[in-house]
């Protein structure tokens, strides 16, 4: 027979990082912040995301170099994936996504979708 409760567990246990939080009871503020949050989770993931990304320094990625132009979901995609690789200093996942980022923008160079100049800001940021 299905047993749903344990299907769901199991579901939860291999997908998901369980984190206990302690506040001390006299921290009232505190308290009273995160009563009034209506996504608990949410919220502290979106907190953790901006301390991250304020506090940032690169490992592999050559941060001198904006990327201040538009780009197409599959670039977009590599690009979240080498920031991700960058940050976890995999260095050998790393190289594979940057190679992809050059092969991806040749092929937007080619459709129109990117011009040359900014392939090379591609290239000269994520370092190949």
């Amino acid at each position: 027979m299905f047993n749903q409760q344990q299907y769901v567990n199991k579901y939860l246990k291999e997908n998901y990082k369980t984190i206990k939080l302690r506040i001390r009871k006299d921290n009232k503020i505190v308290i009273h912040k995160l009563e009034t949050i209506e996504n608990l989770n949410k919220y502290l993931i979106d907190l953790i995301i901006k301390d991250i990304e304020s506090n940032r320094i690169y490992n592999f990625i050559n941060d001198e170099v904006k990327i201040p132009f538009p780009t197409t979901k599959k670039m977009e995609n590599l690009i979240n994936s080498a920031e991700e690789a960058d940050y976890l200093n995999d260095y050998g996942t790393y190289m594979n996504i940057a190679y992809a980022i050059d092969a991806q923008a040749k092929k937007e160079v080619t459709h129109h979708q990117l011009k040359e100049s900014q392939r090379d800001k591609l290239i000269k940021r994520y370092c190949l």
